[in-house]
């Protein structure tokens, strides 16, 4: 798995990084970085805040791969509020360390996690419901497929996230009290749900739920 990364240095790059990235084989092989520049450049550019509406609807995909952008989360704002450059940073994170270092693979990176990360880790917050304010977003960079993936909702590594971080902020907490034990159990439950979950699957999400089949991206 050798790599020349003198060749493989992409020219988008987002300053702060995403919240993390993910390279997994099942998300696409042998991806071609020409064809990464490709479908990055279609995403469109922009360095204000641009307010994305939710929807259902799929852009066209002429590409033997796709980049694609979601809204992650069980309840979706009617807007997301992102800058357009930040879509194609992302994106061009996953080509820089999927395709490029780890392999020609496909993946994906979040941003914005850590509002959902707040919500899981406050005892008082109701994990029956996840307010609008706790969605985040996911750029893919993945081969061309009929299955679309959804690694925001159906990633292992989301409930794997939610699970730790649960987990580290009952450690911080009283070891007798009721807000410590609230906590030790999210983090059970979430390793429990990643347990069920599978990397590019769309059966089972993080929040428990067994997914509907609706499958919500942004678009302007």
């Amino acid at each position: 798995m050798a790599t020349n990364l003198s060749l493989l240095t992409h020219p988008y790059t987002t300053p702060n990084g995403p919240d993390f990235d993910i390279c997994d084989r099942r998300y696409g092989l042998n991806l071609d970085i020409p064809q990464c520049d490709v479908a990055v450049d279609r995403l469109g550019v922009g360095s204000a805040r641009t307010d994305y509406r939710i929807s259902d609807q799929e852009g066209p995909r002429t590409l033997p791969l796709s980049v694609e952008y979601e809204v992650a989360g069980p309840h979706l704002p009617q807007m997301y509020g992102v800058v357009p450059d930040t879509i194609a940073s992302l994106a061009g994170n996953v080509i820089n360390e999927c395709v490029g270092r780890a392999g020609r693979v496909g993946g994906f990176a979040t941003m914005d996690i850590g509002k959902l990360i707040d919500y899981v880790v406050n005892p008082s917050s109701a994990l029956g419901y996840y307010p609008p304010s706790s969605a985040f977003l996911t750029v893919s960079v993945t081969a061309k497929s009929t299955k679309k993936p959804s690694p925001g909702d159906y990633d292992p590594i989301i409930a794997d996230t939610l699970s730790g971080a649960a987990r580290d902020a009952a450690m911080r907490l009283p070891a007798s009290g009721a807000a410590r034990r609230t906590l030790v159990q999210r983090s059970t439950t979430f390793r429990t749900r990643a347990m069920r979950m599978s990397t590019g699957g769309l059966k089972y999400p993080w929040w428990g739920t067994t997914a509907s089949g609706d499958e919500m991206s942004g678009t302007c």
